[in-house]
């Protein structure tokens, strides 16, 4: 699942950036990433060439951009109703009371988002601002590097998911960032959530896991599987997947199985060393054939 704020279908070989406002990591062809910490977006330029040069990247490649949420507005709408090729137009109509810029200095997309049976149709608009898209496409002009495409981090993410009929949960948390609940099925985002009372558990020790946070926190899970299934009509959860950027992630799965019937485990990536490099997948995820479709 992605998002088409830029597009373009080539054949060069890609590779992928995820930029935020306090680091950059960019993912070769091999999937080897290349990291450097910022201190504002306005190092982007600068950084994007250092990693370039690191990586060896050249004008045989392509490159897809992830945008960290610090970036972009989410928002649930009610589905214009307008005839199909209106919608494009209608749409960002929707979001001008919720958002502080003029609607034409945003890019805006959008996708469907799961209802409830009988209730009206919902669509998740994503706007990010006009100048952001215009310094990427700068970016990548710089270093003679073909835009492939734009996409934020979410939906990117889920991409490292396999494509099922059943109904799969990922909880990952981008680094510094809160805790988010994803729950894809057939490649699409069914339901998202995010879980900012567990925050924490990214930074926590070992030493601080208690039962009744892993019991909270098990009852936040299973009030979402139990939406999912009562109240979306989908099928059943059938796997947890975490992807936290803790070296306790293991032990996180672990306290998490003893109070849920799915399956938990840790998302199963060879190119990431150890659990603490999970805030790495966004850029990883933007080498995946589905990530702009």
């Amino acid at each position: 699942m992605g998002l088409a704020f830029w597009r373009r279908n080539t054949a060069k070989t890609r590779c992928s950036a995820y930029l935020r406002p306090d680091f950059l990591v960019l993912a070769n062809q091999n999937e080897q990433t290349f990291e450097q910490a910022i201190d504002s977006i306005e190092q982007w330029p600068a950084a994007f060439a250092s990693l370039c040069k690191e990586a060896q990247l050249s004008s045989d490649h392509q490159i897809v951009f992830v945008l960290g949420s610090q970036h972009y507005q989410q928002f649930q709408v009610e589905k214009p109703s307008v005839p199909d090729e209106e919608l494009a137009g209608a749409v960002p109509w929707t979001i001008k009371d919720m958002v502080a810029e003029q609607i034409p200095d945003l890019a805006i997309d959008y996708y469907q988002a799961p209802t409830t049976p009988m209730a009206s149709e919902k669509l998740n608009v994503v706007c990010v601002r006009k100048q952001i898209i215009q310094q990427l496409v700068q970016i990548a002009q710089q270093q003679d590097i073909q835009l492939e495409g734009i996409t934020i981090e979410t939906l990117a993410a889920v991409n490292l998911l396999e494509i099922n009929d059943r109904c799969q949960m990922l909880l990952w948390q981008p680094k510094g960032g809160d805790l988010e609940l994803i729950v894809v099925r057939q490649g699409q985002v069914c339901f998202s959530r995010q879980l900012r009372a567990f925050s924490g558990l990214g930074q926590m020790q070992e030493i601080e896991f208690t039962q009744t946070f892993f019991d909270s926190l098990s009852l936040e899970l299973q009030r979402s599987i139990d939406y999912i299934s009562a109240t979306l009509k989908l099928p059943d959860v059938s796997h947890i997947q975490l992807a936290i950027p803790s070296r306790f992630c293991d032990e996180i799965a672990q306290q998490l199985q003893q109070n849920l019937t799915p399956n938990v485990a840790l998302l199963d990536m060879s190119t990431i060393e150890s659990s603490d490099q999970y805030y790495k997948i966004p850029a990883l995820a933007g080498l995946q054939g589905g990530v702009l479709s």
